[in-house]
């Protein structure tokens, strides 16, 4: 899986100076999306718990999103990809517990023909492709990201925590 990145060792940090006279914080962690080359106003993020039921609604906002973008012609493969991502961080990075209120965030911009999808998760665990096991039911989540996408990676977050992206290119649009 060539196509995969480690972000947060080849990104600059963003660290301007501060907004005279302002209230807002600049972010601590690096900007990957800007240096990703994303610029745009199509943003949208929802939060997400290791309920099932806020998996079953993360999968009908992504639904509705790209729908309102005009995108339904990869709307499957994106719904596949935002649930291969966010299904690995219930697994790997939320307590089972629903109790604790621990969320990830879901977060999909796009521009131009491209569309990228973000999860974060309080886990600073990489995402680790696993080899291929004959009639395994699980495991194979990475390997579809990567068929899916045109390019995924991850970069860590401050203090603790990760965010795995994955890049999806519209063809026909």
């Amino acid at each position: 899986m060539d196509r995969v990145g480690a972000a947060d060792d080849t990104l600059p940090y963003w660290s301007p100076q501060p907004l005279p006279h302002g209230t807002l914080t600049p972010p601590a962690t690096p900007d990957w999306g800007l240096a990703l080359g994303i610029s745009t106003t199509d943003f949208t993020a929802r939060a997400f718990t290791s309920d099932p039921r806020s998996l079953k609604d993360v999968r009908l906002f992504v639904q509705e999103t790209i729908r309102s973008w005009g995108l339904e012609a990869f709307i499957d493969d994106l719904i596949l990809v935002v649930n291969e991502l966010t299904t690995n961080a219930v697994l790997h990075a939320l307590p089972a517990d629903d109790e604790t209120h621990v969320k990830a965030w879901l977060g999909i911009t796009r521009t131009g023909s491209t569309v990228v999808c973000a999860v974060s998760d309080p886990s600073s665990t990489p995402p680790r492709p696993l080899p291929p096991k004959h009639l395994a039911q699980e495991g194979r989540g990475l390997q579809v990201i990567d068929a899916l996408t045109s390019q995924w990676g991850y970069a860590h977050t401050q203090p603790a925590g990760k965010t795995v992206w994955a890049r999806v290119t519209a063809k026909g649009f």
